[in-house]
């Protein structure tokens, strides 16, 4: 691993694919579209269940996190900042979630950073005390919560990171001749880490200080947002297929066997997978409704249920471990 150390480096726009709203025509024939309605504020919401669904939604204006369980009940927003938050992920106890939201650093620039709040939306601060000089995104938990693996957009490249929280230390891994890329790392319950690798072509697998590297799974075709399930048996991604409109769907390889199966067919883009602790269903965004919803399903792509009923983009899913 080496440190991110102070230089200044070019400014970058920072590379997420983003599948919001895309029209499909027709009605949802789950449920139909329903106007926003008013829900509570962090921290005045009981929580009823021990499983919890945070996601970024645009219903009140700006992108805002919110909570629900996991039929869609129990909305908490967590944030009502101006700014855009979004890709919230949960701390493995529960008590806190990491979020990605701009901030001006010493060059005056505007990078996308860490924000670190409660489970019920109270004691938000910024990860580290100085602002990054290269965008981050994609944080996700050790199971010990004392740091996030992340992904580092520098000098146009993206590459797996981390951020040790008590420190505010924030590194990069090391092939040993510089940088380790790739994206969209994310802690594994034994504290390995499992990352899309720098061509979008495989999903590979690190131990927590960088050493071990396994690929698990390569493809043909560019491939985004693995999603490794809770038992390590099986891996979630998402791949785009280019036709009159670009269509996202969701897929699944047994990693035993490697046996792929195609979970979602719709004409709405399909994406950001998200598994239930026990691995039973599956939360991801959908376009299916006309515009980007909250939806949840079972492995095999059956058993569909709309969780977010709203005319206005809702993405970003991220159960509770």
């Amino acid at each position: 691993m080496y440190p991110l150390g102070p230089r200044r480096l070019p400014e970058a726009a920072l590379i997420v694919f983003a599948l919001m709203a895309v029209a499909c025509g027709g009605e949802d024939p789950l449920a139909p579209d329903q106007a926003a309605t008013p829900v509570e504020t962090g921290g005045t919401a009981a929580l009823l269940t021990a499983q919890r669904i945070v996601f970024t939604s645009k219903r009140n204006g700006n992108s805002d996190i919110y909570k629900m369980d996991p039929a869609g009940q129990n909305l908490v927003r967590l944030t009502s900042n101006p700014d855009e938050e979004s890709q919230a992920a949960w701390s493995a106890d529960g008590k806190r979630v990491a979020l990605v939201r701009p901030r001006l650093n010493a060059a005056n620039k505007v990078m996308s950073d860490i924000y670190i709040i409660n489970a019920d939306g109270s004691n938000g601060h910024w990860a580290r005390s100085t602002a990054t000089t290269c965008p981050l995104s994609h944080p996700s938990w050790s199971p010990d919560g004392s740091r996030l693996a992340l992904s580092l957009y520098c000098s146009g490249t993206q590459y797996v990171g981390y951020l040790i929280l008590n420190t505010g230390q924030l590194g990069g891994y090391s092939t040993g001749f510089g940088g380790l890329p790739g994206s969209w790392p994310t802690y594994t319950k034994s504290g390995q880490i499992v990352y899309l690798g720098g061509t979008a072509k495989t999903v590979d697998r690190i131990n927590a200080d960088g050493s071990g590297h396994k690929t698990l799974f390569s493809s043909t075709t560019v491939v985004i947002q693995p999603a490794l399930s809770p038992d390590g048996s099986k891996l979630l991604f998402v791949r785009t297929v280019w036709d009159a409109l670009p269509n996202a769907d969701i897929y699944m390889v047994v990693l035993g066997t490697g046996k792929t199966t195609q979970l979602t067919w719709f004409s709405g883009s399909d994406s950001q997978p998200t598994w239930s602790p026990d691995g039973t269903r599956i939360a991801f965004t959908s376009g299916l409704s006309g515009v980007s919803q909250i939806w949840t399903m079972n492995p095999t792509g059956g058993s569909l249920a709309r969780l977010t009923k709203t005319t206005t983009p809702e993405v970003d899913p991220s159960w509770s471990r």
